[in-house]
């Protein structure tokens, strides 16, 4: 995964749809959009690829970015042939699962709900 961007810079979320997205498919797009948003970067105009992720099951992708606009991750898009549906403004969370005593990473998936609903 690329650097971690300045927490100053806006997340924007991509959303496109690529049915018979292959995983090595994926590993060259986001290839293409990491080497189109920092050719942007370049010019001055600051655009990191934080995390692409697909769903085979939906056919569909998201790429999370850290920008100074949605202009600058709309244009890396276009630049790299990315069929954007939707663009939005996202929030991050540094923290993926919370430590238990001990330092262990608790799952919270495998964790029993706090009202005692299952999933």
């Amino acid at each position: 995964m690329p650097h971690r961007a300045p927490p100053s810079l806006t997340r924007y979320l991509v959303e496109w749809y690529r049915p018979g997205l292959t995983d090595e498919l994926l590993k060259e797009t986001a290839h293409r959009i990491g080497s189109c948003a920092g050719e942007l970067s370049a010019e001055g105009r600051t655009v990191d690829l934080l995390l692409t992720l697909f769903v085979p099951e939906d056919e569909v992708a998201f790429c999370l970015f850290a920008a100074g606009s949605p202009a600058s991750v709309a244009q890396v898009c276009r630049q790299a042939e990315i069929p954007v549906h939707r663009l939005v403004e996202a929030i991050e969370s540094a923290t993926t699962g919370r430590c238990a005593e001990g330092g262990d990473v608790v799952d919270p998936l495998n964790e029993p709900h706090p009202k005692g609903r299952t999933t």
